[in-house]
């Protein structure tokens, strides 16, 4: 069995997809979110399009960014949380730390 960083490196780890069953509350909102995509885009000229496409590419772009910090964030906080409970694991297997 390979490590959990070789996993990472190669690929087969991706922490930016993941898959939802259909009946969750992710799928159902999207399914929501797409119906009214098409209806508000019927109700739209060209001009107004073409202003909304450019709206949802900037979302889109402070979405990704957002993924990223948290992801970064969460990733930094966990290794320093875990650096804690190293340095002061004599408390937590009751040895004298003093070694």
């Amino acid at each position: 069995m390979r490590s959990v960083l070789e996993q990472l490196y190669f690929g087969n780890i991706r922490p930016d997809s993941r898959t939802y069953e259909q009946d969750s509350p992710f799928v159902k909102a999207a399914k929501l979110k797409s119906k009214n995509l098409d209806h508000l885009m019927a109700m739209l000229d060209d001009s107004g399009k073409e202003v909304f496409e450019k709206y949802c590419d900037a979302q889109g772009d402070i979405e990704n960014i957002t993924r990223y910090d948290t992801f970064t964030y969460a990733l930094k906080f966990g290794v320093l949380l875990m650096t804690e409970l190293f340095m002061n694991s004599s408390d937590v297997v009751g040895e004298d730390e003093e070694l």
